[in-house]
């Protein structure tokens, strides 16, 4: 360990090195305590229990010679400070010599060392790594409370240089090449770096005071119901910033218990009851706990030749840091964020098994994904976590296009519902300044725009309009295809029908396939069309409109051929119909080419529906058309949503679209696209399974066969992975007639880091399924 370090110096220095025998002595001759001594231990001073003959107990503390007078008056001042503020805080008295002094001075084997009795507090070690959120609560209360104590307590030596504050991390960096381990090394290296970045420039504004700055579980004492029943060595008391007591216990819970996050945030919740957190302290909490973390394994390299009865946990200790780097502190510090700012939920946390229960008994039998419902109580980015704070990459829901918990969006929403929620009816620029910036994806003609909730309303109105202008009420949809949940859109999405029970006014038609990357072979579009005309025909119905989603997800990932498409809306203009193009699914810059589906299919319709991920998850959906369409319905008995293009549903879809642009995510999406595409043929020339692999842009359809002469969907078989892949914390779906599609289609934000995790743990259930599963 390099001496240079601030504050190494006790560290350095040899423990005092007495016996048993001879602190009795010092217990009787100096303190008066006649009994027999238990040392217990100690990093760089020595400690022992004193059992006295009459039935009492003490602690003997022999100081290391590194500490002077100075430093032990500055720590006997501070506890007897925090005997007068706060009377029920479980902080040792200090026994006074037998000549009234707080301390004295032995000389053993020809040195010199300080001593000083303290009361025995009563309690018992814990290690955490069970602790409920009641007690993790109350921990966090009673480390505010002696942080509370100790506030307007100051002394002269209390800025004395100790290795353990937060302020003098950077000094690590000069004994990082003591890391054997790269990849240790490499992230001790990455957390230092933050704190450079972040934290140092910050680190002298933030509240000071003098602070315990170490009450983690080797100096606190717990009762049996993991209540803080002592509070003991005060050996790294310092002055410096406030936080840093949080931060050093937020380190040792995570570092100790099962569910990590979870239990970070039931200590902020209890800490800022007493005291709350300040913005800067927030901002930088996640990075001095990570830099805690990262010192405390920089430590441990030394400590194991010199202490080593302090190293048995190194393993998880540099393990929790590297998970909890791979988290990143940004994801770490949302989470407590949450926590200090209460979350403004209203709503309790419940147990899984309690919440499944009370779900089915108000929701009935409404599905759940996967065999083993997930509970999820957090988002960001990619990444959703569950109730015990274990985190799932999501390569599956659309809905939030720009991330999860995407910060800019959650701020236009908030910002907005404080400032002012109505209707369409009254003036605002939201609406307006929306409607112009969706105007300007699409094609010229189009200059109308109505705003709604739900892509279910949206694809409603659009049908509703085709009707209307063309006083028609025949309908052409593609097989399997799913285009709402009302009446009307119910029965336009064949996936939903009954067994023999199509409705009268609608045919479905098979998608106009890619060949290049299909195997199936389809009769010519345009034909298909005209079938579907003269069937409609014969039960006396004319054709409304032709509906259909640019990538045909429902039906199976299809990206289409474009000719074939392009001749089917010829066909159907022909015959006096609309053609709609649902973007539900494929919109916003899902095909990674462009911002809409039909651009990629290189069509123009006539009418065009949004919703899903329009508000990144804030419901708000939308209908884009030309105003002599519109008119049908506008004029008379006109169209109108309460809640439809409200302030704070526009804002948030105005977000969504910046984000896009800003960030350039459509480049990205087909950049990622086609890796991830490439990482599945790899996987398809290894396993039978895979017959083939469908994509456009950040949308991919992996389809299972059991064969491929003839070919048999091998729909157990995609159902099983899905689950398997849940097992493994990865978040896909399936799609298709037989449901033998693996649907991925995750956040635009999704990189190659993630498509990497996702093709390693489908490599691992590909090679240990069984294909006659």
């Amino acid at each position: 360990m390099n001496n240079n370090l601030h504050g190494s110096e006790p560290i350095l220095t040899d423990p005092p090195e007495i016996d048993a025998v001879s602190a009795s002595k010092i217990a009787e001759r100096n303190f008066g305590k006649s009994g027999t001594a238990l040392e217990l231990g100690g990093e760089r001073d020595q400690n022992f229990r004193i059992d006295t003959n009459c039935g009492n107990r003490f602690v003997l503390k022999i100081f290391n010679r590194a500490d002077d007078p100075g430093v032990l008056d500055f720590r006997t001042q501070a506890i007897q400070h925090i005997q007068r503020t706060d009377l029920d805080l479980p902080v040792m008295n200090i026994v006074p010599t037998l000549d009234g002094d707080p301390w004295t001075s032995i000389s053993e084997n020809g040195d010199t060392y300080f001593g000083q009795l303290y009361t025995f507090v009563s309690g018992q070690k814990a290690s955490l790594a069970d602790f409920d959120d009641d007690a993790l609560f109350a921990y966090g209360e009673s480390i505010a409370r002696t942080g509370q104590a100790l506030r307007g307590f100051f002394h002269p030596d209390a800025q004395y240089d100790i290795l353990w504050d937060l302020r003098h991390a950077s000094d690590f960096r000069s004994v990082l090449d003591t890391i054997s381990d790269d990849r240790r090394r490499a992230t001790a290296e990455l957390v230092l770096d933050r704190f450079d970045e972040r934290v140092a420039p910050e680190f002298e504004t933030l509240r000071a005071q003098v602070v315990h700055n170490d009450l983690g579980p080797d100096n606190v004492l717990f009762d049996d119901n993991d209540r803080v029943s002592g509070i003991t060595d005060f050996g790294d008391l310092t002055y410096t910033a406030l936080v840093c007591d949080l931060a050093v216990v937020l380190t040792n819970v995570m570092n100790r218990h099962d569910n990590p996050i979870s239990a970070a945030q039931s200590v902020v919740k209890g800490y800022v009851s007493v005291t709350p957190l300040e913005e800067a302290e927030l901002r930088l909490l996640p990075d001095l706990v990570l830099t805690r973390l990262a010192v405390r394994g920089i430590m441990h390299v030394w400590q194991r030749e010199k202490y080593e009865h302090n190293t048995d946990n190194v393993s998880d200790l540099w393990e929790s840091l590297i998970t909890f780097e791979e988290i990143g502190s940004d994801v770490i510090g949302r989470h407590l964020r949450t926590a200090a700012l209460g979350g403004n939920v209203p709503y309790s946390r419940s147990e899984t098994s309690e919440l499944l229960s009370r779900r089915r008994q108000v929701l009935g039998s409404a599905r759940l994904s996967y065999c083993d419902p997930v509970h999820f109580v957090a988002g960001d980015g990619v990444w959703l976590f569950d109730q015990s704070g274990q985190r799932y990459l999501d390569a599956y829901n659309n809905v939030q296009i720009v991330g999860h918990g995407n910060a800019d969006v959650a701020a236009a929403i908030a910002g907005q519902a404080r400032t002012l929620t109505t209707n369409t009816r009254y003036l605002h620029e939201a609406v307006v300044s929306l409607s112009e910036r969706l105007l300007a994806t699409m094609p010229a003609e189009f200059d109308r725009v109505l705003l709604v909730n739900s892509g279910s309303e949206a694809n409603d109105i659009a049908w509703r309009l085709a009707t209307a202008l063309t006083n028609r009420e025949g309908a052409i949809v593609t097989e399997h295809a799913y285009h709402g949940i009302t009446e009307a859109t119910t029965r336009l999405s064949p996936e939903d029908w009954p067994a023999e029970d199509q409705p009268t006014h609608v045919e479905a038609v098979p998608p106009p396939v890619d060949q290049s990357n299909h195997h199936g072979r389809t009769a010519d579009s345009a034909e298909l069309i005209t079938e579907a005309l003269n069937s409609l025909e014969t039960r006396d119905t004319e054709l409304a409109a032709f509906l259909f989603d640019p990538l045909f997800t429902s039906t199976g990932i299809l990206p289409p051929d474009t000719e074939q498409l392009r001749q089917m809306v010829d066909r159907v203009h022909e015959a006096g119909g609309l053609v709609i193009a649902d973007e539900v699914q494929a919109g916003f810059g899902r095909t990674g080419s462009n911002m809409w589906g039909f651009q990629a299919a290189d069509i123009v319709p006539d009418i065009v529906t949004m919703g899903k991920p329009m508000g990144n998850g804030h419901p708000v959906a939308a209908v884009v058309t030309r105003s002599n369409i519109v008119s049908a319905l506008r004029d008379d008995p006109g169209i109108f949503s309460t809640y439809g293009g409200n302030p704070v549903s526009s804002v948030a879809a105005l977000a969504v679209l910046n984000i896009i642009e800003e960030n350039q995510l459509l480049e990205h999406a087909d950049a990622v696209g086609k890796y991830l595409q490439t990482g599945l043929a790899q996987l398809s020339a290894e396993y039978d399974l895979i017959g083939e692999i469908r994509r456009s842009g950040l949308m991919i359809g992996v389809e299972l066969v059991q064969d491929t002469e003839p070919w048999t969907p091998a729909t157990t078989a995609a159902t099983d992975i899905v689950n398997r892949l849940r097992q493994h914390r990865i978040l896909i779906g399936s799609t298709g007639k037989h449901g033998n599609i693996l649907k991925i289609r995750p956040p635009l934000v999704f990189k190659q880091s993630h498509a990497d995790r996702l093709l390693d743990a489908l490599d691992t259930v590909l090679g240990s399924f069984d294909d006659t599963a």
